[in-house]
């Protein structure tokens, strides 16, 4: 089955503790908690971390944004340490993952050395490792994906769009097939960026018969009046079940 990735906003704590639940009711895989999308998703707090464990009960899946600053996906070395830190205390508030995205400042490709510093520590406590869509604003999506499996990702969050153009996974259903060939299953492509009701099941009928692995993420398509609905989340969870 395909699995369901559910992005949470980490706005307060009842909202998360009702969102994910809500997620956790219509049947959501995972969740992806982040704080302040208005910025595109930053490190939520370990409060909300620890509500986000306790609304999605015992279900593996809860994968936290490590991301302590907006704007690009450079970092300073100061700031590798302080995601470092967000890793272990989200591991100790419960996480099953994290989601990161590292890129040099030179060249735009992934940074190989300070992803595999958090992606080393984020073994240190057994949790998966997906890299963000800051993989749409590499320049050479062949190379970084090289290095993604090289370092050993989980998973690539990807449109199959570059970073910045306008447009939803449907219109990027092409560069995901090529996506999923180039890593013929060595790693799961996570399709996110517009997904919803309405474009899921041709980007279903089409990925499923060229790619091995791959879920969904989606954000504001299962909102209802700004919270998340389990009606939707089933609705979508219903695409992926088994005929």
């Amino acid at each position: 089955m395909i699995p369901i990735e559910i992005c949470v906003h980490s706005k307060d704590d009842f909202y998360v503790f009702s969102s994910v639940s809500k997620a956790w009711e219509g049947g959501a895989d995972r969740i992806e908690l982040c704080s302040h999308m208005e910025q595109d998703g930053l490190t939520p707090s370990v409060r909300h971390i620890e509500l986000a464990r306790d609304a999605f009960k015992n279900r593996s899946g809860l994968l936290v944004m490590v991301r302590p600053i907006g704007g690009d996906f450079f970092y300073t070395p100061d700031e590798i340490a302080l995601m470092e830190q967000q890793i272990k205390d989200a591991a100790k508030a419960g996480a099953d993952g994290v989601v990161i995205g590292v890129l040099d400042e030179k060249t735009s490709a992934v940074h190989r050395t300070y992803s595999e510093r958090l992606i080393g520590k984020a073994r240190e406590y057994d949790l998966t490792v997906t890299f963000h869509r800051a993989f749409d604003a590499t320049p050479d999506w062949q190379y970084s994906l090289e290095t993604l499996l090289d370092l050993g990702v989980d998973r690539v969050l990807t449109s199959g769009i570059a970073w910045g153009v306008g447009g939803t996974a449907e219109d990027g259903i092409k560069q995901l097939v090529n996506i999923g060939a180039f890593v013929s299953g060595g790693l799961e492509i996570v399709v996110g960026g517009g997904v919803s009701l309405e474009n899921a099941p041709r980007i279903i009928e089409v990925l499923n018969t060229e790619l091995t692995r791959f879920s969904l993420h989606t954000f504001s398509s299962v909102l209802e009046n700004g919270n998340v609905s389990s009606a939707k989340v089933q609705q979508l969870k219903s695409l992926v079940a088994p005929n």
